[in-house]
Formats: structure tokens, sequence, C-alpha cells
């Protein structure tokens, strides 16, 4: 059983590696929100959809300002309490339902460590970015952090623990009364679950190319690459994005996916007006709210492709460079195909693969979308072009194709999971 919390992003590498660990014959079932049930299913994995639906959550205007102010993130976690306590109950409920031989989970849902607890089965914890295994390498990645040096990195770790595991203790107050037992039980929920007291090792999904391996982690800690889906290469695009594709250079892609911005209209002008001046080909793409379809003068617009959706898959190796978010999917989508990139990060870990998309030369340094302005976009586009960012993302697309990914990851998963039934 995989049970992921939060936006296709959180959801999707989950389903890759679903799909591998399906050719090995195991029966996946995945917990998540709303709207993924046909993408888990193509992927031989069976859906039990959760209460909740998170794009519907990014147009609600509470959560919309909890995005850019402390004030907004009170307001939108009072909203949210009841929705994610509703989320923990219905997750401990099917975990006993289907009593699971192995489990995975993000760490938005470490109730299934009861559930473990309660069937003293195996459950890994898994992270898209490095968040609570401590180091002295870095800060953790869910913070705009800076290096802290190596003694308050490592520390930081231990704080931001805290943090999770106070929030993830009112989150989990409608199952405390079913799972006392389990709940009293010595070690924390974010570490998963080993029948007999052993250590649940963390499956680690990014790459070494973006994150090399501390030194001063466990040993069976491993970084197993980023859990890719296969290429779309049958994919058939409308005629339109076609024949711009096919009449003119690369164009630069710009988008930023799920993320909402406080005014669509106007950030969408800004990228215009930075591509005015660039003189660029551009695909910009509206996600789920972050663009509009805002047009630009006559003279860019000929140079602009509107788009409402795209595998990147398939659209990312035909651009030039991708301008995104920074969400961990797109950041290492990009860098799987060797494009140069531009980080514009909201909040949370896309600060962080903007940092490190940069210290690998892989790009200009991150701009935050709230200090965005038509000047400093377009010095950005423009530095886009430079051959050492291209090298650089060659260089990460090279390492990324000999990391053990969704395939090596399903292997060691299976091999665990075939050690435990055989004892």
């Amino acid at each position: 059983m995989i049970a992921t919390l939060g936006t296709r992003g959180d959801v999707q590498p989950y389903v890759a590696l679903a799909s591998e660990l399906v050719r090995h014959d195991a029966d996946v079932v995945i917990a998540t929100g709303e709207g993924f049930r046909g993408m888990i299913e193509k992927a031989g994995a069976s859906a039990r959809p959760l209460p909740i639906d998170y794009e519907a959550l990014l147009r609600d205007s509470d959560l919309r300002k909890a995005l850019f102010s402390v004030r907004g993130i009170v307001a939108s976690a009072r909203k949210s309490i009841d929705l994610q306590r509703n989320v923990a109950e219905t997750l401990w409920q099917i975990g006993l339902d289907e009593r699971p031989d192995l489990i995975l989970f993000n760490l938005k849902a470490t109730v299934m460590t009861l559930v473990a607890r309660r069937l003293n089965v195996p459950c890994l914890p898994t992270e898209l970015q490095p968040v609570s295994e401590p180091t002295r390498a870095f800060a953790p990645a869910l913070f705009d952090l800076p290096d802290l040096g190596g003694f308050l990195n490592r520390k930081s770790y231990f704080l931001t623990r805290k943090l999770m595991e106070a929030g993830l203790g009112a989150i989990h107050k409608p199952v405390k009364a079913k799972a006392r037992a389990e709940k009293d039980m010595p070690g924390s929920l974010l570490d998963g679950h080993m029948p007999y007291g052993a250590r649940a090792p963390c499956l680690h999904a990014y790459s070494r190319a973006l994150v090399p391996r501390p030194e001063d982690w466990p040993e069976d800690e491993e970084i197993c690459g980023y859990w890719f889906t296969e290429p779309v290469r049958d994919y058939q695009p409308d005629t339109a994005l076609g024949a711009f594709l096919e009449t003119g250079p690369p164009p630069v892609y710009l988008g930023f996916g799920s993320m909402p911005s406080r005014d669509p209209k106007a950030l969408t002008r800004l990228l215009l007006d930075a591509l005015s001046l660039t003189g660029q080909r551009a695909v910009v793409s509206s996600g789920w709210g972050g663009l509009s379809n805002e047009s630009a003068a006559p003279e860019t617009e000929a140079r602009v492709f509107h788009l409402a959706k795209a595998p990147h898959s398939w659209l990312f190796p035909r651009c030039s460079a991708v301008v995104h978010h920074g969400g961990a999917g797109t950041t290492h989508e990009a860098l799987r195909w060797g494009k140069p990139s531009l980080v514009c990060p909201v909040f949370a870990d896309q600060h962080f693969w903007g940092a490190r998309v940069h210290a690998i030369g892989a790009g200009p340094a991150p701009l935050k979308q709230k200090t965005l302005t038509v000047e400093r976009l377009a010095t950005a586009l423009g530095a886009l072009e430079d051959g050492s960012f291209q090298q650089a993302a060659e260089r990460t697309a090279t390492i990324m194709a000999g990391e053990p990914a969704a395939a090596g990851t399903a292997e060691r998963v299976m091999a665990l999971l075939e050690s435990r039934l055989s004892a």
C-alpha cells in the first residue's frame, strides 16, 4: 500500500513506482486525494480515493492567501484542520481494511505508521526532498533557509521534526482513541515501522546530481533517484501546438504548475513583457491558475503559444529551457532532458530546488515570484542561453539516467517484502 497526500507532483512519482512494483507481480493499492484514479489504474494499481481534492483547495481564497502571508497560513490551517482529520481517519480505516504486507508513505500520511504498528508490517517513509534525516551538509528543504553551517544545519532538522510532529498530533486526534496502544509505542511516526524493532530505511526519491548523499547519513539511507514516469512518446499535440513547435527554433517553456499566484493576469503580463524584451519564442502554460490567457503585443504574441496542458516528458525535450516554480517533479523532469532551468519559487521546498539547480550550474540564481520584475526576468531569460548552463544540465541528465529511479527502488522494495514474507 502506498499513501501519499498532495497535488499531482506528490502523486505522479508514486504512481511511477507503483507501475514498476506491478511489473514484479505486486498487488499495489494507492491511497491519495481525489482526481487521480485514471492515472493510478493505468499503472495497474488500485485507487483508494481520500476525501480531499487538492486542486479545489488551491482555488480556495484562504489557501491562496496562505502562500503569501503568515496570517493566511493561520487562517488556512484553521479552516482545513477538520478536513485533514477526516483524511487521517479514512487512511487509518483503509489501511486496516487492506491489511497490506508492506506500506510506503509520504510524510503527510504518517498515520500509516500507526497502521503498520497495529498490523506489525514494514512501513517505509519516503521523501521527494530531504526533510527528516539530520545532516551537516544542508538545512531542511521545506524552508527557505540558507546554509547555516554544519552544526546548525544538523540542529535545524530536530526543530523541523518537532514542528511536523506537533502539527501531525492535531491532525491525528480522531485516530488517537482507536490507536492508543500504537500511539504509545516508542519512536516518531515520521520514521515508519519495522517488525522486531529494526530501523525502517527512508527512500529518498531525488537525484544525487542535485543532492549528493551526505557523508553523515546512516548506511541504510539511500538516494534512489527521482521516480519518473515513462516518457509519453505517442502523444499527439493539437494542430496549433504542433505547428508552433515546427515553425521556429525550440521555445522557452514558462509555467508554474499547481502554484496559484496573487494576480494571475499581472503575472502573465509580466512574463509577456519580459519576452517582448528578449525576443524569445515561448510556450506559456496556464497550469491550475497561476497564469491566465492574457495576450501580448502583436509582435510578441506571434512568438508565444498559450498552452492549457501537455505532458512534460513530451514537451520539455522540444524546448530550449524551462522556467518553473521549483516543484521537485518539474525540477527533475527539466534536467532529465538536459534543459537549463530558471526557478521562480513560491514556498516550501521550491526555494531549495532553485538553489540546487543554480549550485550545480544548470541555471541562473532563482528569482522568487514575489520579487519578479520585467527587467529581472528578462535578464534571467537571456542568461538561460549561456552555453555553460546547457552543458551542466546535460551532465545532470547523464547522471540521472544511471540512477536506480523507480525500477531500482521497486527491486529493493520487493526484496524487502519477499524477505518479510519468507521469515
